[in-house]
């Protein structure tokens, strides 16, 4: 469970983690425990970009991606209505019960660990940085 990976010790991130957990067991909806486990801004980073990139905003990326797919050569993305996610590659599938998409175009999955990747258009292409310094160029179809 998030609340107690090593990266979220303080008492404020503990606590976040608890209303999640409590607001999860009473039924709460998937983008509201999305944005508690991604927390209200995406972290810092010293993304991959290149000059001709255009950075997006999350009202494009929602307008954008909200109940699509997204093909990368290596797997597809499924962000799904109802707020939930997933990654499927080859024959494995990743499922997360929520996303978020930040204003600055980064994007969190709500994984055990959430993941960070950044969105920016180049060229009319959609192009995922990933933390790491990747970029992958995403085809919407759906």
């Amino acid at each position: 469970m998030a609340c107690f990976d090593d990266y979220l010790l303080d008492m404020k991130s503990l606590a976040v983690c608890l209303v999640f957990s409590i607001s999860v067991g009473l039924g709460a909806g998937a983008a509201a425990a999305a944005a508690a486990a991604c927390g209200s801004s995406a972290p810092k980073n010293g993304w991959n970009l290149h000059s001709d990139d255009q950075r997006v905003t999350a009202d494009f990326l929602a307008k954008t991606l909200e109940g699509k797919e997204v093909k990368y050569d290596g797997g597809t993305e499924t962000y799904r209505t109802d707020g939930s996610y997933a990654y499927k590659a080859g024959s494995e599938t990743w499922k997360a019960p929520g996303y978020r998409f930040y204003k600055d175009g980064v994007r969190c999955i709500d994984y055990s660990k959430p993941r960070y990747d950044l969105y920016v258009v180049n060229n009319g292409k959609l192009v995922l940085v990933n933390w790491g310094g990747g970029r992958y160029e995403g085809r919407l179809t759906k």
